[in-house]
């Protein structure tokens, strides 16, 4: 069609328009010979999403950028909330719900004002032509337009309204990287969009007119005057009433952008390794782990007031697993983590560091499996018949003869290395890799007997897998970081009736610490716990256990430098037996323990099963069919009647100690036994002096070595409050003891014996 000349030029534009217009038809039919019924629909149920990793219970904990570097968090269209849905459909497409796909009556309004104004100023577009653009991002010319709203129509007869409506307001852009009505309402009004209000919503709808123009942070007013011109119109369209409008013009414009939820950074980023390795995820991309919120938070504040007194270069971890599932139910990777610190980005519970005693309970379970011992069976603690490599204990005493239950509730470390020897050192190494120790990975002799005094490397995560073992019957599996994925494919490790004798020795730990008597309560929950130290004071652990959660502590200084302070049973045990009595029940019962556990009446000295000739009997527990039942040898008739025939490397120690009797005992002369202090006086400090002894004197009080001052040699004890058991022992063995008490009140002996502290590292 030729203009004619005389036509006025804006005619002539007109003109222009509608001759565009009269090819619609042919471009329909160019589009549909061209394209036929081809619907982008892997491309629309299909983008770049964030991984969301929540808690058990689907709230958000740590959020990840998705590939192309956006905040994408979809969410089902029941989580956009009431107010969302319903105000982009009123201002973005309001008859969404009644056209095909494409809505002739807003192309008719559009081409119209596009005619009048002489440029493109209305699109016509619809929600559904909208997710087609944002998922097949095209040139904006006149035949893609048509192809759109083709593609449209076509996408209406594949879904559903409310699926088109979700994923519409799932991949709509926000400006900057947020992607998508969750990550906008989380990052302007920190809230999920389930909470919106009608003003927030209306703010949100807004931004997708022109997301840099409308910024609330940074153009108020402007944001201001379009969220009520907005809500003037959903009053006119019915869809709020006045009251509604009315209150929400009292609402505020978010003054700044909120970061997206973050927390529980090492226990969301196992989830999300675990979920990407299994595929463990919904939909929309989120991750259900398992932590517990609750657990996760009692762990975090017990673990915070521990860290309050002790110097900022030192951190703690700790994890908290269920037993039956294997499921982790809260984990602190760096509870400094937060902090501006070195090594403030240290995931510290899957950090290799010296496990100190932890692993000692390992050892005697497998004697107690191959029946080699039971918990009373007599070892010595003695450095005779031990070779030029006698290890010391901690306290650098010998004790002599000992049960296996004494000697691993006080963590000595003589008879662990007895144990050992007995069992075989590739035995023990054989075990510990099939516990899941993946950091062990040399040869028994080139660990020697410290495979079993902590010359070794474990994490904390591999510590809670071997004790959750032993709550497990001897039952290994993998920990589980997702609610839907319980640890499978368990595999036997240990005997029932091994674990069972083992974890009933660590539930008599308790007795040997007084001053931690409070942390236990009279709940009846009993705990089983084992305390670690590493050589040189550079890690403190805990591993403590009820019969629903095992729980592990561990506390040191990422760099791997030393500090007076990390001695488990002072730094580690405390918050671990808090934290579990806060998470079990109260009345919670023990385990019950295999049919092949039995009781029976055993000689206290020898720990074997009673002889005529034993003076006196008590009971205890053994595995029926394995253990040895060869009565007592220690009880036997002599020429003078019944005497006790000890094995020679204790006769040779008992003789040896009997023998120095007189000589070179030690003899503490500051402070006295049974004396009172006052805090205050001698400036806070006690001097520690002794008399006798072999060589160079240690101190310990607590259980706690005591260094001596520098330059002047002599050890002075910063006092505090309570109830103190004070030691020195020389290079020897000998040793003596006092029991001092140190208050506020008035200074004054005291004939009362005070409580006696035995420290078990």
């Amino acid at each position: 069609m030729k203009l004619r000349p005389d036509f006025p030029d804006i005619t002539k534009k007109y003109l222009r328009k509608a001759r565009k217009i009269w090819h619609l038809p042919l471009i329909l039919v160019f589009v549909f010979l061209t394209a036929g019924f081809s619907v982008p629909g892997e491309k629309i149920s299909q983008w770049h999403r964030s991984t969301v990793v929540t808690d058990l219970r689907g709230v958000p904990l740590q959020g990840y950028l998705s590939k192309n570097e956006e905040w994408a968090l979809p969410i089902s269209l029941e989580e956009m909330g009431t107010w969302m849905p319903k105000v982009a459909v009123a201002l973005e497409d309001r008859r969404f719900f009644h056209h095909p796909g494409a809505d002739l009556t807003s192309l008719s309004r559009a081409m119209v004002q596009n005619m009048r104004a002489g440029k493109v100023i209305s699109g016509g577009s619809t929600i559904t032509t909208q997710l087609i653009r944002l998922s097949v991002p095209r040139e904006r010319t006149l035949r893609n337009k048509v192809l759109e709203f083709w593609q449209a129509v076509q996408l209406e007869r594949l879904m559903t309204k409310n699926e088109i409506l979700e994923f519409y307001l799932n991949k709509a852009p926000f400006g900057s990287n947020i992607r998508g009505v969750e990550a906008a309402a989380r990052a302007w009004f920190n809230k999920p969009a389930k909470e919106l209000s009608l003003s927030e919503a209306a703010i949100l709808t807004g931004l997708l007119r022109g997301p840099a123009f409308y910024r609330p942070d940074r153009h108020p007013q402007r944001v201001l005057a379009l969220r009520d011109r907005l809500l003037d119109r959903l009053g006119e369209l019915g869809v709020a009433s006045p009251d509604e409008i009315r209150r929400a013009k009292l609402e505020s414009v978010p003054a700044k952008r909120f970061s997206i939820p973050s927390s529980c950074r090492e226990a969301s980023a196992h989830a999300a390794a675990q979920g990407a390795s299994t595929g463990l995820s919904d939909r929309y991309g989120r991750i259900r782990s398992s932590i517990d919120r609750r657990i996760q938070d009692i762990a975090e504040q017990e673990l915070r007031f521990a860290l309050s007194g002790l110097p900022r270069e030192i951190t703690a971890a700790a994890v908290i697993v269920e037993n039956e599932t294997g499921l982790v139910r809260a984990y602190v990777g760096n509870m400094r983590g937060e902090e501006a610190g070195p090594a403030s980005w240290v995931d510290c519970g899957s950090s290799p560091r010296s496990p100190g005693s932890l692993l000692k309970p390992f050892a005697y379970a497998l004697a107690f499996e191959s029946g080699k011992l039971t918990p009373s069976s007599m070892l010595a603690d003695t450095p005779m018949s031990m070779g030029q490599t006698a290890p010391r204990n901690f306290d650098r005493l010998y004790r002599g003869p000992v049960s296996a239950r004494t000697a691993l509730s006080d963590s000595l470390n003589v008879p662990a290395v007895r144990v050992l020897r007995g069992i075989g050192p590739n035995r023990l190494l054989d075990l510990y890799r099939r516990l899941g120790f993946g950091r062990i990975t040399k040869d028994a002799g080139w660990y020697g007997d410290s495979l079993v005094l902590g010359g070794c490397e474990v994490t904390l995560l591999e510590a809670a897998e071997a004790y959750r073992t032993l709550a497990a019957g001897g039952n290994a599996g993998f920990l589980s970081w997702i609610e839907e994925a319980p640890s499978a494919e368990e595999r036997k490790v240990l005997s029932g009736g091994a674990a069972a004798l083992t974890l009933d020795i660590l539930k008599d730990e308790r007795r040997l610490i007084p001053l931690y008597r409070e942390l236990f309560g009279e709940d009846g929950v009993v705990i089983a716990f084992k305390t670690g130290t590493s050589y040189g004071l550079r890690d403190a652990w805990t591993a403590a256990v009820t019969k629903p959660y095992t729980v592990v502590v561990w506390f040191g200084d990422p760099t791997g430098k030393p500090h007076q302070a990390l001695v488990g049973i002072k730094a580690a045990a405390p918050p671990a037996v808090r934290i579990i009595r806060k998470i079990t029940l109260p009345g919670t019962s023990w385990f019950k323990y295999p049919s092949e556990v039995k009781k029976g009446e055993v000689c206290p000295l020898s720990g074997s099963p009673r002889n005529s000739l034993c003076p006196t009997g008590a009971a205890d527990i053994f595995i029926e069919g394995i253990s040895s039942r060869e009565p007592c040898r220690l009880h036997v008739m002599g020429n003078n009647g019944p005497e006790v025939r000890w094995p020679p490397e204790i006769e040779l120690f008992l003789s040896g100690r009997e023998s120095k009797r007189g000589v070179s005992l030690i003899e503490i002369t500051s402070p006295r036994n049974n004396a009172s202090y006052m805090i205050g006086s001698r400036g806070g400090k006690i001097l520690l002096n002794s008399k006798g002894g072999e060589g160079e004197i240690y101190w310990f009080v607590d259980g706690e070595l005591c260094p001596p001052a520098e330059g002047s040699g002599e050890v002075w004890w910063q006092m505090s409050e309570g109830s103190h058991k004070i030691s020195a022992a020389d290079a020897s063995g000998n040793s003596a003891h006092v029991w001092i008490a140190v208050g506020s009140g008035n200074v004054k002996e005291s004939e009362e014996e005070l409580p006696v502290l035995e420290e078990a590292e």
